[in-house]
């Protein structure tokens, strides 16, 4: 591998492991001699996306930010999303958030909170990952892929258990996955925090292609659900109206 693709990959690892890390963990993590780790870290520390601590392990530093900031600030569907966002907020209570589909991943590209409201900093969503299997944003992403690309994605999947209530079979997650395409939303129902319950529904462009999910989630029995497919229907229909330029 390029020396490039290793600083890559271990800054993502880093991300995902914000306790300092020692030189031999970071090596058996990414199955590397203790030499190259070393190597790669120092890497990150001269250009300033690692920080060494008084005991010389290491972590990532706050200079990632600049370039999640630089593309979460460029991409298209964000200007068109924030408005709208903030609409369904003010509307539901429930904090909401826009997600693409990533990899094997789903990704935040948007989020908004209500006003004046106690929140679990939804704002620390942005640009965050979520298993595709157990979140609502993820399962729409799944549920409006070409049937092809979503068996693929499928059989290579990883279905870790994050709650109890976490659907971890692959042919359960399936017929969950069309029952979500007949009905046109989908549910996350403590199914990756205890709690908290998503509802979410797909964003299409101009060709009917889905390309973003749109969420609303909250505490269990916040608000009743049916009204909150309505009011995230509206939106995503007023999303693809923008996409389409109508």
């Amino acid at each position: 591998m390029s020396p490039l693709h290793d600083g890559l990959h271990l800054l993502e690892w880093l991300a995902d492991h914000p306790e300092p890390q020692g030189v031999t963990a970071v090596a058996g993590a990414m199955g590397w001699p203790k030499s190259r780790a070393h190597r790669v870290l120092t890497a990150l520390k001269v250009v300033g996306y690692a920080a060494q601590d008084p005991d010389r392990r290491y972590r990532a530093t706050p200079q990632v930010l600049r370039l999640a900031s630089g593309v979460m600030s460029s991409h298209p569907l964000r200007a068109l999303a924030l408005p709208v966002l903030r609409q369904t907020t003010q509307a539901t209570g429930c904090d909401g958030i826009l997600s693409v589909l990533h990899g094997d991943w789903s990704l935040a590209i948007a989020v908004d909170s209500p006003a004046g409201r106690l929140s679990d900093d939804p704002f620390g969503l942005l640009g965050r990952t979520a298993h595709l299997h157990a979140a609502a944003n993820g399962k729409v992403l799944l549920a409006w892929l070409p049937l092809v690309e979503q068996r693929d994605l499928l059989a290579r999947l990883p279905l870790p258990r994050l709650t109890p209530r976490t659907i971890t079979d692959r042919e359960r997650l399936a017929e969950a996955l069309e029952s979500v395409r007949a009905q046109g939303y989908a549910m996350n129902d403590r199914e990756n925090h205890p709690d908290t319950v998503t509802c979410s529904v797909p964003v299409f462009d101009g060709f009917h292609r889905c390309v973003a999910a749109l969420g609303l989630s909250q505490r269990p029995g916040q608000v009743e659900i049916k009204a909150v497919v309505a009011v995230l229907k509206k939106a995503s229909a007023g999303l693809t109206r923008g996409i389409a330029g109508v």
